[in-house]
């Protein structure tokens, strides 16, 4: 194309100069005639000689978004599963709230009973209530027990005492309170709610007032209520203890460096039972 374009220019300016040199021209004025056709001829000539620049079109690259299909389940699944865990926490939520409400209700149900326990305790219900406890722990007095029923008579038998302290200050709701708890360990002691209290008799029972006991033989104190608890100490006989719980057949007791757990049936009774 390039050469095309010269061998163009060249046949222009041949016929140029031919045309020229064909006119009559004056001797004054020949040589400025010659010169201004030639540079004319040149410059037409120079003009249909230049290539024209190709003008090239960049197109633009089209953008491809490629997903496959295991990523479509993916992002299906992640989504299902946020779902999920939004809807557990709101149930969550709601659960919580309902336990909230029903506390308070239960709560408010409480003080309304304590309230009636305070209107309809009377000075004659409060008596008799505090004679019978006092006549079941005479007749316990008479029937041989074991470690832990001692105790928990002795237990009984302080409540029965501050019962009838409040008794005396006219705070029959009080002394009722501390009646009721003093029935409570009786019918552990007597066995009558046995059926019923089951699952209550292998619970802690933290003691009103501690007890002093004494070991019968050399005994070990445990970490935990049961024979494969880790061993605290060796107790040895006739050494002094005060519990404070019991569990079962074992005994809390507090020792003069640690406290800890202990078989009932390797202790006894002081007769001295203020700690």
């Amino acid at each position: 194309m390039l050469n095309r374009s010269r061998l163009e220019g060249n046949k222009m300016k041949r016929f140029l100069f031919h045309a020229v040199s064909l006119y009559p021209l004056n001797v004054s004025g020949l040589f400025l005639n010659r010169l201004t056709c030639s540079l004319l001829a040149l410059h037409l000539a120079g003009c249909a000689s230049q290539e024209p620049i190709p003008t090239h079109t960049i197109k633009p690259i089209p953008i491809m978004v490629f997903q496959d299909e295991s990523s479509k389940n993916e992002i299906a699944r992640l989504e299902k599963l946020i779902a999920e865990k939004d809807e557990l926490i709101k149930n969550q939520k709601i659960h919580q709230q309902n336990q909230a409400k029903t506390l308070r209700e239960v709560n408010s149900e409480a003080i309304r009973t304590q309230v009636k326990q305070h209107r309809l305790a009377t000075k004659p219900s409060t008596a008799s209530a505090i004679a019978e406890i006092e006549v079941a722990l005479e007749q316990l007095n008479q029937v041989k027990i074991s470690v832990v029923p001692q105790i928990l008579q002795i237990q009984a038998q302080h409540l029965v005492d501050t019962a009838s302290v409040f008794y005396s200050k006219e705070q029959y709701a009080e002394a009722m309170n501390h009646v009721a708890k003093a029935k409570h360990l009786i019918g552990l002691i007597t066995g009558s709610n046995q059926k019923k209290t089951s699952g209550e008799n292998n619970s802690l029972l933290e003691f009103h007032t501690p007890i002093k006991l004494l070991t019968k033989v050399n005994i070990n104190l445990r970490k935990e209520p049961n024979t494969r608890a880790p061993i605290l100490d060796t107790l040895k006989k006739d050494a002094t203890l005060i519990a404070n719980a019991s569990l079962g057949t074992w005994l809390r007791v507090q020792t003069a460096g640690s406290q800890g757990w202990v078989l009932s049936t390797a202790l006894e009774i002081e007769k001295n039972t203020n700690p």
